[in-house]
C-alpha cells in the first residue's frame, strides 16, 4: 500500500477499505455493507470531484420509480451517515458537504484515495503513442515504467467487500483490466531481456491477488530460468492443490509441459545427486502421513494396489467423513474441524502412509501395508486422540477390504 500522507484523509479501496485521518485509521460501528457505508464509499471514491444528487439517488434506491420514496429514503441514509461520522472520532468539521449542485465528503480537509494514482497512470499510458513504445525510446521508455507503475500501485481487487453492487463491479473491472493489460506487456518485455527476477517479484504478486488467474505459469517458468528448481516445483504443487481443492480440477497443464519439454532459457543440467535433492521431501514434512493432492493420491494408490498385488500384501483405504454433531455444517466452523482433524492423522500414522483432502468434509487415508488386524487399531487411536483434541465433530470411518466395506462412527 502507498504510504499513507500525514495531513487529511486517505482512503485506501484497493484490496479492502480502510479510511485514515493524518496516518490514523477511523473505526465505524455500523454494517460495512449497508447502504449507509455504501454512501459513504462512492463519496470518498468520487474525492475532490465530488458527485451528482442523481448518482446517490441511483446507488440508495436503484430502479426505483417513486421518487418521493426515492428522496425519503436518501435524505434518511444521509442522516444515519452524519450520525455515523459524529460517533466516529472524526476531527471537527463539515461532512457531507453539498455545493455547486454536488455532494462532497468534506470540503475542510484534503482527501487522498489510492486509486488516483492508478487513474493517473492510466491517463498517461493512453497519451503514449505505442509506435514509439515499441521503439523502447523517448515516450516509449517511459511506458514501460508506466506499467511498471501501474502493477506496483495496485495491491487487490476494488472494496472486494460490495463484489455483488453493479458500480463496484465496473470499477474492479476496470482497474483489473488495466493490470492484466500492463502485466501482460511487461511480461513479454522482461522476457526478451531475460529479466526474470524483476517479472518474477511481479507475477508473484500477480498470483496472489488474483490466484485463479494462473500467472503461476510466469512465476514458475522465472524460476526455472533462475535455477530455482526446487521453489518452481513447489509453486507447482501448491497451485495445483489449490486449483483442484477450490475448483475440482487443476488447470496447469501448460507448466506440466514446461516441465516435461523445457525451454531453451529454462534448460538446467542436472546430475543424479541434484535430481534427488530436488525429489526430496523436507525434514519438517516427514512426521505422519504424507499428504498430497488428489491426482497425486489416485497415482500413489494405483501403484501401491500394483506393489500389494506382486508382494502379496494388503494395504486398506480409509475414508474420514466429518459432519456437524448437531445442526448443518457450517463452512467456517467446519474448516477449523477439518484442519484439527488433519493434525490427528498426522500424528497417528506412519511416515509410509499417504493422506488427501477429498472433499470439503473427507479426508481419504492410505494405510500402507496394513492388514485386516490394524483395521479396528487405527480406527480406535483415531478417535481416541479425536476426543483428546477436543474434536466437535462426528466422524464416520468407512474402510475399504478386500472382503469389502464396513462402517463404524464416532461421536
Amino acid at each position: 500500500m502507498a504510504e499513507k500522507p500525514s495531513d487529511g484523509f486517505y482512503a485506501r479501496f484497493l484490496g479492502g477499505f480502510s479510511l485514515y485521518f493524518a496516518g490514523q485509521e477511523m473505526l465505524f460501528e455500523v454494517n460495512p455493507q449497508g447502504k449507509t457505508m455504501q454512501l459513504l464509499y462512492y463519496l470518498l471514491k468520487a474525492g475532490t470531484n465530488g458527485c451528482e444528487k442523481k448518482e446517490l439517488l441511483e446507488l440508495v434506491r436503484p430502479g426505483e420509480k417513486d421518487q418521493k420514496k426515492r428522496l425519503n429514503n436518501f435524505r434518511q441514509q444521509l442522516f444515519r451517515m452524519r450520525e455515523m461520522i459524529q460517533h466516529s472520532h472524526f476531527p471537527k468539521g463539515d461532512y457531507i458537504v453539498y455545493q455547486k449542485q454536488r455532494y462532497y465528503f468534506t470540503l475542510d480537509y484534503p482527501l487522498y484515495v489510492d486509486t488516483e494514482k492508478l487513474d493517473g497512470l492510466i491517463g498517461q499510458i493512453r497519451n503514449c503513442p505505442q509506435a514509439q513504445a515499441r521503439a523502447g525510446t523517448g515516450n516509449g521508455q517511459e511506458l514501460w515504467q508506466q506499467y511498471e507503475d501501474y502493477c506496483e500501485a495496485y495491491t487487490g481487487e476494488f472494496l472486494p467487500i460490495l463484489g455483488g453492487e453493479e458500480w463496484v463491479t465496473l470499477e474492479s473491472a476496470h482497474y483489473q483490466k488495466w493490470y492484466f493489460t500492463c502485466l501482460n506487456q511487461l511480461s513479454l518485455r522482461l522476457k526478451e531481456q531475460k529479466k526474470f527476477e524483476r517479472l518474477l517479484r511481479l507475477t508473484t504478486a500477480a498470483s496472489q491477488i488474483h490466484p485463479y488467474d494462473e500467472w503461476q505459469v510466469v512465476q514458475i517458468e522465472c524460476l526455472m530460468a533462475l535455477g530455482r528448481r526446487r521453489e518452481a516445483e513447489k509453486v507447482y504443487e501448491e497451485a495445483n492443490e489449490m486449483f483442484y481443492k477450490d475448483l475440482g480440477l487443476t488447470s496447469l497443464d501448460k507448466v506440466m509441459a514446461n516441465y516435461q519439454q523445457e525451454t531453451p532459457s529454462c534448460s538446467l543440467a542436472r546430475t543424479l545427486e541434484k535430481v534427488k535433492e530436488g525429489l526430496s521431501e523436507a525434514e519438517q514434512e516427514k512426521h505422519g502421513a504424507y499428504c498430497c493432492s488428489y491426482p497425486s493420491f489416485m497415482d500413489i494408490y494405483r501403484i501401491r494396489a500394483r506393489i500389494d498385488e506382486a508382494n502379496k500384501e494388503q494395504s486398506l483405504l480409509l475414508l474420514c467423513t466429518l459432519s456437524a454433531e448437531k445442526g448443518e455444517w457450517r463452512e467456517a466452523e467446519g474448516r477449523e474441524q477439518m484442519e484439527l482433524f488433519q493434525k490427528t492423522i498426522i500424528g497417528q500414522t506412519r511416515s509410509g502412509d499417504v493422506y488427501t483432502q477429498y472433499s470439503k468434509n473427507q479426508y481419504l487415508v492410505l494405510l500402507s501395508g496394513a492388514g485386516k488386524a490394524c483395521e479396528n487399531l487405527m480406527i480406535s487411536r483415531l478417535e481416541r486422540n479425536w476426543r483428546k483434541a477436543g474434536g466437535r465433530a462426528r466422524v464416520k470411518f468407512s474402510v475399504d477390504e478386500v472382503e469389502g466395506i464396513r462402517q463404524q462412527e464416532c461421536f
